[in-house]
């Protein structure tokens, strides 16, 4: 994968996001994607921008609401491949440990 973003979609309104953002995930489905969800956002990985770019597009499209506020941030290295788990992996073997602490 040569594109990673991050995006988060955020329904305007009182009480639990929890189906609009299933709604959204659940369109990441239809596209040739990878993601994973946290919980403050959604990493995404693809092999072009376009496939992000559609992607995180029908994310936003399948939230109902009056007001939606969509972030993306896009990180295109167009001349070497690496995908999430392989910055993750770096950082990892600086540490000497999983970059991960459970209180």
């Amino acid at each position: 994968m040569t594109v990673i973003a991050r995006f988060e979609v955020i329904p305007v309104r009182d009480g639990s996001l929890a189906e609009e953002i299933a709604r959204a995930v659940d369109a990441l489905e239809e596209f040739g994607v990878s993601y994973e969800l946290t919980a403050t956002d959604t990493v995404v990985e693809a092999d072009h921008v376009d496939e992000v770019f559609d992607a995180v597009k029908a994310a936003h499209d399948a939230v109902d609401g009056d007001r939606v506020i969509t972030s993306l941030e896009v990180d295109e290295h167009r001349s070497r491949e690496q995908d999430a788990e392989d910055r993750v992996e770096s950082v990892a073997s600086v540490l000497g440990r999983e970059p991960k602490r459970t209180a």
